[in-house]
């Protein structure tokens, strides 16, 4: 009752481990082991670089004293990592720290959704107004994905070439990408402290290359 396409199309969207689920009703653990499986430091090692005024896409994380940013650009439809901020104290030093380094370049920003709800750094504005009022261009979703969705994008996009890292520019990015394991309860282990910046780094990711289950239309006939 599946339509022809319908395998053919699960294996364009899917990593492999959700196919062996998916198709041939295998048990898979997705909880254990490293988050993102998928990044290969070879094939998905990237040589590029930051041109001069060209447009730049930010993934954001917001942690007081800790904020996190991935800096990328886009080559055809790929996704290259190549430059990272990390430990930068707040919202307002992040935007000075960009502001400082890519002056001459236009700024779109794909921050932690929780940016819209009021921080103690101001109790007025909240992290997003910020960026906004930064005159940065902010994408971002009223709420956050769910994370075992944002992992799934971010693995698929490595598997398909999409996602490359510059891991002599980001090299934090690049380590923690490699060694980010899950916890006890199957979420990305947090008391590593090395998933700030993955977090920075995917939320661009699942904004723009979002798994979408492939839907089906079934007929009752009686």
């Amino acid at each position: 009752y599946l339509p022809d396409d319908y395998i053919a199309t699960l294996e364009e969207t899917y990593p492999s481990e959700l196919i062996s689920a998916y198709i041939m009703g295998e048990f898979v653990n997705l909880t254990s082991g490293t988050v993102y499986n998928a990044y290969d430091r070879v094939a998905n090692r990237s040589a590029e670089t930051i041109q001069e005024k060209e447009l730049l896409f930010i993934g954001m994380d917001f942690n007081v004293t800790n904020m996190s940013a991935v800096v990328y650009v886009h080559r055809d439809k790929e996704w290259h990592a190549v430059d990272e901020l990390k430990g930068i104290y707040d919202t307002p030093a992040i935007i000075k720290t960009i502001l400082a380094r890519y002056k001459e370049h236009p700024i779109r920003v794909y921050p932690d959704a929780s940016g819209s709800s009021r921080k103690p750094v101001d109790a007025s504005v909240s992290d997003i107004s910020l960026l906004e009022s930064a005159g940065f261009s902010v994408y971002n979703h009223k709420k956050n994905p769910y994370v075992k969705d944002r992992v799934l994008s971010t693995n698929k996009a490595f598997i398909d070439k999409r996602l490359m890292i510059n891991d002599k520019m980001c090299p934090e990015y690049a380590r923690c990408m490699e060694q980010l394991t899950y916890d006890a309860n199957g979420e990305p282990d947090k008391k590593s402290n090395i998933d700030h910046l993955p977090d920075a780094g995917t939320y661009p990711i699942a904004y723009e290359m979002p798994i979408n289950k492939p839907s089906t239309k079934f007929t009752m006939r009686f």
